[in-house]
């Protein structure tokens, strides 16, 4: 355990589904129980990045706050290595608030979901079947349905996507779509045939061609200008192909349109596709819930900009603390 000014920070471990999770719990100095917040990051994180930025944050606010290496990254074990396999992390946060529930710092009635990028839209619809969960929150979220999905493959061959006079046409970026499908049930196919796995690196600089796609799971300057960095810090740059099976059939679109819980939406002009986070939010059949739109904040500003994840912070710790009863 450590002591860094209002709160301790420990590492623990829990199992999720016969793998060992490994997190870190940011605990308030001052007596519990605390009310809890468990925090899940954006495609292929690792606790370190934005989810710890927020952790520490909301434990100066008084929450204690649970961050985690999902199976198959980090810390955690699992295999194959760096599967992004969006329903096992939603299993892993269900095993993290069942461990979260076994502290007896952590106030059992008073459990909250927090989730960046795509672990926003996940925590909307894993707060949508949990019964634990008092209220959640989705910070500029990568919103799961077909139309973002072509979004990103957008990303990828395209120096702006957000410029539709740039972008190929839907046809071409469905035609990129089902190339991408076909690497990943190749590589799934010769995975069960012979346990090989086979990796292309995660992000790059570089964009694909609008021919074949790119071999790169998040290509482009846009996504490079925040995970390039990271991958000078020992963040491990690469992600099983097969993955994208998993990914791309993943939708939040039913479960979001099933939440009751208390939700607040923060999302931009300039975050991943927000016309999809509109239509996300407007489904959402609860009265109890909120969107804050800000016009000029980048998507990945979120993640770790100090002023933005201050001004954020304050957004999730009002919506959390009005629904402490």
């Amino acid at each position: 355990m450590s002591i860094h000014g209002n709160y301790t920070k420990e590492k623990v471990t829990f199992d999720s589904h016969g793998d060992l999770i490994v997190g870190d719990v940011y605990k308030p100095s001052s007596a519990g129980p605390f009310p809890t917040i468990i925090i899940l990051g954006p495609y292929s994180f690792q606790k370190e990045q934005a989810p710890t930025q927020y952790a520490t944050r909301l434990a100066d606010e008084g929450y204690l706050t649970l961050v985690f290496d999902p199976r198959t990254v980090g810390e955690s074990s699992g295999l194959p290595r760096r599967l992004e396999n969006p329903k096992m992390k939603n299993e892993d946060v269900i095993s993290a608030i069942q461990y979260a529930l076994t502290l007896t710092d952590v106030n059992p009635n008073q459990i909250y979901l927090l989730g960046i990028c795509q672990g926003g839209p996940q925590m909307l619809d894993i707060a949508s079947y949990e019964d634990k969960v008092k209220a959640v929150a989705s910070i500029t979220g990568y919103y799961r349905d077909h139309e973002t999905d072509l979004f990103m493959i957008a990303a990828g061959v395209t120096e702006n996507p957000f410029d539709t006079t740039q972008t190929p046409s839907i046809s071409e970026l469905e035609t990129l779509y089902v190339k991408r499908i076909q690497r990943a049930k190749e590589a799934k196919t010769l995975y069960e045939n012979t346990g090989e796995v086979i990796y292309h690196p995660l992000v790059s600089p570089e964009l694909g061609d609008r021919v074949n796609g790119a071999l790169v799971g998040l290509p482009g300057p846009l996504v490079w200008s925040w995970y390039g960095a990271w991958t000078m810090k020992g963040w491990e740059n690469r992600y099983a192909i097969m993955s994208d099976l998993d990914h791309f059939a993943y939708s939040t679109v039913s479960g979001i349109a099933k939440l009751n819980k208390p939700a607040l939406i923060v999302h931009s002009d300039m975050c991943m596709n927000p016309a999809s986070a509109r239509r996300h939010y407007d489904s959402i059949p609860t009265h109890d819930k909120k969107l804050i739109w800000e016009n000029d904040t980048h998507h990945f500003q979120y993640y770790e900009q100090p002023d933005i994840v201050d001004r954020t912070v304050g957004y999730i710790s009002n919506w959390f603390k009005s629904h402490t009863q």
